[in-house]
């Protein structure tokens, strides 16, 4: 009798242990990401008992798709978003608290500090980093070098990519010393803001309740970019080209300084090898570095069943791992964790590291409007750029930014 006992109690367990190891979760991932988190579910799939489902959302879907499922109890059991987007998920109470899970990593530390920010909400954490990348700048070794510029010292300042642009624009009528992507309010969030925040100051305060746009940096930059675009050294598509156009032109070889970001170095070097280039950080107007720390952060739905929490968690372990963290940089550019640059960039360009040395001094905008605020192509940040620096009055786009930004934060902060 004892062993008929022993061996159903036996049966009940494998049982129990097979169900618990049958768990499927489903993860949506936008589309510019769902290639890596595809590849890396299915290395997990692979290994384990447990299967995680990567549906690819379009980019500019995923927020009203997401909040759509949520209102109407149907959600996925987790999401890899936008970072910028954290900060709105997290305040309407839809996202499930990651804090103790997350501080629980022993790298916890080493985790991109901008990408916890923007999944930080009120003391609590509701995201941990999956695909984090940096902006940055990129330069034409052999034009620096045919305009008389030392192709061995990177721009310091802005000041000094003004000055370098002329020189490098002078070298021919086809020639043009600086590109950036003007009419897009998300690279304008990627690669402008950065000058700002080098010069240790803010688009917004820490906590995104208030509009801090008429500082002394955001006049010089804006002045430095309207002297480029008059002096005619901005290619003429900046105005109007996107980012695929931004890298044409420089791998044409008639662009001086490009504004980009960490994955242009691999991009290069594969489908351009013959442009000769170097990266630095985003400069201030007068000095300093930053960039603007962008990608994806994993989080989960509010009230996901414990046994499937427990799976995404697990997922996250595993491509943290460092083995992981080498293919997520060999596909995307940049690893999740920052204490991993020896091992994740050993068979890779060392020109890499330039970018996710700088993601420890990286920012993001901490907003619950980012959308409207930087987003929107009738948004005020882009209107502020666009009137700046094509039209005739800084102090008019300025004052007229600063109104509509704290129009729309009046609005929209929780």
């Amino acid at each position: 009798m004892l062993k008929t006992k022993l061996m159903l109690a036996a049966v009940t367990l494998a049982a129990s242990a097979s169900w618990a190891q049958a768990e499927e979760v489903n993860l949506w991932v936008r589309t510019s990401s769902a290639a890596v988190l595809q590849a890396l579910a299915e290395k997990y799939n692979t290994a384990h008992d447990d299967t995680v489902n990567v549906t690819a959302v379009i980019a500019e879907q995923m927020v009203p798709k997401l909040g759509a499922a949520i209102a109407g109890g149907a959600p996925p059991e987790g999401a890899v978003l936008d970072l910028i987007y954290l900060p709105t998920f997290a305040a309407n109470d839809t996202l499930e608290d990651m804090t103790g899970f997350v501080e629980g990593l022993p790298y916890a530390d080493a985790l991109s500090p901008s990408h916890i920010r923007l999944a930080t909400y009120d003391g609590n954490i509701y995201g941990v980093p999956a695909l984090p990348d940096a902006s940055i700048i990129a330069y034409n070794t052999d034009l620096f070098e045919q305009a008389g510029l030392d192709p061995e010292k990177a721009p310091a300042s802005l000041d000094e990519i003004v000055a370098a642009a002329e020189k490098i624009s002078a070298l021919g009528d086809d020639i043009y010393g600086f590109y950036f992507v003007a009419n897009s309010g998300s690279w304008l969030i990627y690669d402008f803001l950065p000058h700002i925040w080098a010069a240790d100051a803010d688009i917004l305060t820490d906590d995104g309740r208030e509009a801090t746009i008429d500082t002394p940096a955001m006049r010089e930059t804006l002045e430095d970019y309207r002297t480029m675009w008059q002096a005619g050294t901005i290619h003429p598509t900046s105005r109007s080209g996107n980012g695929n156009n931004a890298v044409e032109a420089f791998a044409s070889g008639k662009v001086g300084v490009l504004m980009t970001g960490s994955y242009i170095v691999n991009l290069l070097t594969s489908t351009y090898p013959d442009v000769n280039f170097a990266v630095a950080p985003i400069p201030g107007p007068t000095g300093g570095q930053s960039s603007f720390a962008g990608g994806d952060t994993l989080a989960m739905i509010k009230g996901i069943a414990p046994e499937k929490k427990a799976v995404i968690e697990d997922f996250v372990k595993f491509y943290m791992e460092p083995e992981q963290q080498v293919f997520i940089t060999q596909e995307a550019g940049m690893p999740s964790r920052t204490d991993l640059a020896e091992e994740a960039y050993a068979n890779f360009d060392p020109r890499n590291l330039i970018a996710y040395d700088i993601l420890s001094k990286a920012r993001t905008p901490y907003t619950y409007a980012s959308d409207e605020l930087f987003v929107s192509r009738t948004g005020p940040f882009l209107n502020l750029i666009q009137s700046a620096v094509f039209g005739d009055d800084v102090d008019g786009a300025i004052e007229t930014a600063q109104e509509d930004f704290t129009k729309i934060l009046d609005r929209t902060n929780p």
